[in-house]
């Protein structure tokens, strides 16, 4: 989703209002002092989205209403909220089609599927069954002035059970936590998973097949195709006006020439294969060689065990440790033996196939040559049509190798595509089991994002804690023994900065940020140098740059020098003792 525009409306002729603002490609700035009407603003962004802002009686007294303007997925939609303390929200698509929406639960409903979030039935803190609104959802991009930066996660509501993970759980595509309909999904999850381990299995099996066939076809698909291209200009050349006998039989020479390339190439990988069967058999050798050697140590070992002056006792556990050994070298080396024999077999199978090529393209070349002998005898023109006629012929068989590579391109991409999702069902399934923990996908999420949270803490230059992060209730960083809710004053504020900076990142580095907007409302400046919080904002230009994010800043003291994809608002109206941000009536 994408910011385009946004304006506020009187609520009658006395009432406030603001001009259309457009929103910057990247960082849309709010510049002014304190009290000039910044945050009704910003509020109002996260308003039309959704988020329950409560505004100050002035609001509600003298403006109407909101309208924002964004696209979705090439689709542009203008946003219609009313200023009450109830859910009034109109939504125009780009075709006309009016939607209207009086509570949170539909109007999150159509936000998410707009966004691409699937959201399922989770469980409330009262242990009945719940879903996410908007309003658990937005905390993630929308820092508010009063509450954003006093925690990581601040919603309006805390009703769901492990809210926040539950919520990242949800944008980042992962298993949900706490599911109220968990058999249920247990056993649509072990479905889907049996379905896939059997779609699996048949496109394994057609994959095997076709790699079987596409084993004849010596030459990679580049090869091929310079090849057709190479033979269907001289295709041309010879249908041409003014080609001559001599021309014909040049052409069948240079045919010639290409088969006996390709012989050559088949010679030296046969001889490559047949030095690597010789190298395995040399190895399989010593290996029989240490297996003998081991079988005389033991028979030796067994010989000192039947004397009783050296081992006694029938509990003797003098050789023990000896045997052990023994049995393990053994299993080893004979595992070894079948490792090679296998890579022999195949080599052996290899080198059948390539002789077979080879065998076939000398007889290709002898057909040709033999041609072109006849062809020094014939009338121009039937020697060019008979050079024609074994061109077409190559190129047609080099396209038939052609079109079987691009069998077995498809085939692997479709088994890929079909392991891809067969590993988000198991990932799903294990999410129901006791080690839902473990799954690899969240380890690989929270070990991503801490290398992101330490980059960014180093961005905005935060001191006098410990990089040593961990995660506690899956998402929520522990750095050394301290929790962010522990920190105070400015070291706070840049851990939360950073936090979600992080996250930002990394949704958009796993192509997960459905959403490419962070609003942040004022943080408190005076607590963080400008020079941190520059070196803050220009890392954030270049996310904006590199994954199309926006960002909505709201600043009085600090001020970002953009460039032509950044706006910057500035308050233009007469108030009573200062520049507005909203037209009041004289």
């Amino acid at each position: 989703m994408k910011l385009l525009d946004i304006k506020i409306f009187p609520i009658n002729k006395n009432g406030w209002e603001s001009d259309k603002l457009v929103f910057g490609d990247h960082f849309t700035q709010l510049y002014g002092p304190n009290g000039c009407g910044k945050t009704p603003l910003v509020q109002s962004i996260a308003y039309c989205l959704g988020f329950p802002s409560v505004f100050r009686n002035d609001i509600y007294n003298h403006c109407s209403h909101v309208e924002l303007n964004v696209e979705c997925h090439d689709e542009k939609i203008n946003i219609k909220r009313v200023y009450s303390r109830d859910v009034d929200i109109e939504v125009i698509d780009s075709k006309g089609r009016r939607s209207n929406f009086y509570n949170e639960k539909d109007y999150s409903s159509f936000i998410f599927e707009k966004l691409g979030i699937k959201t399922t039935t989770l469980v409330s803190n009262n242990n009945s069954a719940t879903y996410a609104y908007i309003a658990s959802f937005l905390p993630i991009y929308y820092l508010d002035q009063d509450d954003g930066y006093s925690k990581l996660y601040h919603a309006p509501n805390n009703f769901i059970r492990d809210q926040f993970s539950e919520i990242m759980r949800m944008i980042l595509r992962l298993p949900v936590k706490n599911s109220f309909d968990i058999k249920k999904s247990q056993l649509s999850a072990k479905q889907q998973l049996e379905l896939l381990d059997k779609r699996v299995n048949t496109s394994a099996l057609k994959l095997k097949f076709a790699t079987q066939s596409a084993n004849s076809i010596s030459r990679n698909y580049n090869e091929i195709l310079h090849e057709i291209s190479s033979l269907e200009q001289e295709l041309e050349a010879l249908k041409s006006s003014g080609a001559t006998h001599d021309d014909s039989l040049l052409a069948l020479d240079r045919l010639v020439n290409s088969n006996r390339k390709e012989i050559r190439r088949l010679v030296d990988e046969i001889y490559e294969v047949e030095s690597r069967t010789l190298g395995i058999n040399n190895i399989v050798h010593e290996i029989n060689v240490e297996i003998e050697t081991l079988n005389l140590n033991e028979e030796a070992r067994r010989v000192f065990l039947s004397f009783n002056e050296i081992c006694g006792s029938s509990s003797c556990s003098l050789f023990s440790s000896s045997s052990d050994s023994y049995s393990k070298n053994l299993l080893y080396l004979k595992d070894q033996i079948k490792d090679l024999q296998r890579n022999a077999d195949a080599d052996k199978e290899k080198i059948d196939n390539l002789k077979l090529q080879k065998t076939q393209l000398e007889t290709v070349v002898q057909g040709i040559i033999e041609e072109r002998n006849k062809y020094t005898i014939k009338s121009e023109i039937s020697a060019l049509v008979d050079s024609i006629s074994e061109i077409k012929n190559k190129i047609f068989s080099l396209q038939s190798q052609k079109d079987e590579l691009d069998s077995l391109i498809k085939i692997e991409n479709t088994h890929i595509d079909i392991l891809k999702q067969r590993d988000i069902a198991l990932e799903k399934y294990q999410s129901y089991t006791p080690n839902r923990e473990s799954i690899p996908s969240i380890l690989k999420i929270k070990s991503q994002l801490r290398e992101l949270f330490i980059k960014w803490l180093n961005v905005i230059h935060t001191t006098n804690i410990s990089f040593d992060i961990t995660f506690k209730d899956d998402f929520i960083p522990v750095l050394g023994t301290e929790q962010v809710s522990q920190l105070k004053g400015s070291t706070k504020i840049r851990a939360v900065l950073a936090y979600h900076a992080a996250l930002i990142e990394l949704m958009a580095i796993n192509s997960l940020l459905s959403f490419k907007v962070l609003i942040l409302d004022t943080p408190k400046q005076h607590e963080i140098h400008n020079d941190d919080l520059n070196k803050y904002i220009l890392q954030l230009k270049l996310l904006c740059q590199k994954y199309g994010i926006q960002v909505v800043f709201s600043t009085t003291e600090y001020r970002y020098i953009g460039d032509m994809d950044d706006i910057e608002w500035n308050p233009i109206y007469k108030g009573s003792e200062q520049l507005m941000f909203l037209r009041q009536p004289n």
